[in-house]
């Protein structure tokens, strides 16, 4: 019999004459079709994760920005990788060592930054490698109790002015029934509304925060109960500023000037503790400017017509109620202005302030015929001082830990801001021992840290950087015993001004 015609032949299964079916026939460029149309789903679906890294590196894209939760997943910023490499690498061998002793505890901050920002890469860079220090610390040493459970720390970014803050929050709150639980928030670095808002959804969580450079008054337990903080607060920066100028031969003339910006909580805090509590040393005299650090777009600082007023009122001194960038261009302002020939002093209240190796703010201190006097949670001159006379008795502990386990370079510390994140960590690391001190198996959940912030006293005391530091209600969210040196720029001498005042006096 021959062979069917070649249209009819059998095809095996489907018996003479048979025609494969469409999907068969189809099935090359069905198949191709249908991938395309599955990658095609799936790069819209992880495109936001795409566009910072990869997917589920924790990290996705935001309004612009790379916000998200991670260690060394996505590097915020290029001056980030080296630092972030080196936590995840710790958080790791803590994985793999602690036999599943391990709790996580958050560092939130602005790692991305614009034109407007009240953060820049140089002071974050810095938080990170004082919060990695204390991790190690914690980790390594009995300094902050004893060594279990173990601490993994995760980078929390919130966007360059924290608006992006809901779904990372969000995140983190879920983040506390991980097996490795979340168990504590430290860093929360600038005064805006944004971060109240923050503090008081963790808050309700019961999700306890240490602050690290939230100075604003408000922004603590007594209004936000689980929220300390790391630094002194705007008031006991102006009270120590007080305690010096009160020892001065002549009492200051004094002009203050703000930043009219809204909702800056760090602003109006600080103007409104110079006004409580040094209004005696102004007669009134008050400036306004316009920021550039926290609005919806750059705005020009105008001082020019500041300057010309403050050479009419033939003040000494002005008080300046705004932000450190904001500073540079004021004192370049002053420079210039017409009545050089009567020195300034220009006053100031802050974290930490690198202005030493500014070349152009130091030029203009010199030019302007005036000096620049600050209260801080940092003095440069700490490193060799006199242990709890002249500087904190721990302060060396930290610096040594410091070069240690990240940076030699000089100067570094300078800026303060590695000294108050490390000492915001050990806050809680501390939380998280004590917590832990029971017979119980599990390990301390959030809950159980936030309801032991206030007992870090009398025998659990935390031996910080900045101080040996106290929590208890008499002090709200605010510490005991925490040194608020005053510097005086250009410096005079190696040694710190002497009898620093401490935070509870």
């Amino acid at each position: 019999m021959p062979n069917p015609p070649k249209k009819d032949r059998q095809i095996p299964g489907f018996g003479w004459g048979a025609r494969r079916p469409w999907w068969k026939r189809h099935w090359k460029p069905l198949t191709t079709g249908v991938l395309a149309l599955v990658l095609l789903a799936s790069g819209l679906r992880y495109w936001d994760e795409f566009l910072c890294g990869a997917p589920g590196n924790g990290v996705y894209f935001l309004d612009g920005q790379c916000v998200g939760i991670t260690d060394d997943g996505y590097a915020f910023h290029d001056d980030f990788a080296d630092i972030q490499q080196s936590i995840a690498e710790e958080n790791d061998r803590v994985a793999e060592e602690s036999g599943g002793e391990a709790v996580k505890i958050a560092h939130l901050g602005t790692f991305t930054f614009g034109d407007v920002s009240p953060m820049d890469p140089g002071r974050m860079l810095r938080a990170i490698e004082g919060a990695h220090t204390a991790q190690m610390v914690a980790n390594h040493s009995p300094r902050f109790g004893d060594s279990t459970p173990q601490i993994q720390l995760e980078l929390a970014n919130v966007g360059g002015q924290q608006r992006q803050w809901e779904p990372v929050v969000e995140e983190l709150v879920e983040m506390t029934e991980d097996d490795v639980p979340l168990v504590a928030v430290t860093g929360m670095g600038v005064s805006i509304d944004s971060t109240r808002d923050i503090a008081e959804h963790l808050s309700g969580e019961n999700i306890p925060m240490v602050s690290s450079a939230v100075t604003a008054d408000g922004l603590e337990h007594g209004e936000i109960p689980g929220l300390v903080r790391a630094a002194p607060s705007n008031t006991e920066y102006v009270l120590a500023l007080r305690s010096y100028l009160e020892g001065l031969d002549e009492e200051p003339d004094a002009t203050l000037v703000y930043d009219k910006n809204e909702p800056d909580l760090f602003v109006t805090s600080l103007r409104e503790a110079y006004e409580e509590h040094l209004i005696d040393f102004t007669d009134g005299h008050a400036q306004e400017y316009e920021g550039t650090t926290v609005g919806e777009q750059e705005s020009p600082g105008l001082y020019t017509a500041m300057t010309h007023n403050v050479c009419w009122s033939r003040s000494d001194t002005l008080f300046f109620a705004g932000r450190a960038p904001d500073l540079k261009d004021f004192l370049s302002s002053l420079a210039i202005r017409q009545c050089k020939d009567q020195p300034l002093r220009v006053v100031f209240a802050v974290t930490g302030l690198s202005v030493l190796q500014d070349e152009e703010v130091m030029a203009s201190l010199e030019d302007g015929n005036m000096s620049l006097l600050y209260a801080s949670a940092t003095d440069p001159r700490w490193d060799g001082a006199s242990p709890g006379v002249e500087a904190p008795e721990y302060y060396g502990g930290f610096a040594n830990a410091y070069r240690e386990y990240v940076n030699e370079e000089e100067g570094a510390l300078d800026n303060g801001y590695a000294l108050v994140n490390h000492d915001a960590v050990a806050v809680a690391a501390s939380a998280v021992r004590i917590s832990n001190q029971s017979e119980r198996e599990e390990l301390p959940t959030a809950t159980q840290v936030f309801s032991h912030l206030m007992l870090l006293n009398s025998a659990h005391e935390v031996s910080a950087g900045g101080g040996t530091l106290s929590y208890s209600d008499r002090m709200g969210g605010e510490s005991s015993g925490r040194f608020v040196p005053i510097v005086e720029v250009p410096l005079e001498g190696d040694d710190p001004i002497g009898d620093p005042y401490r935070t509870g006096e």
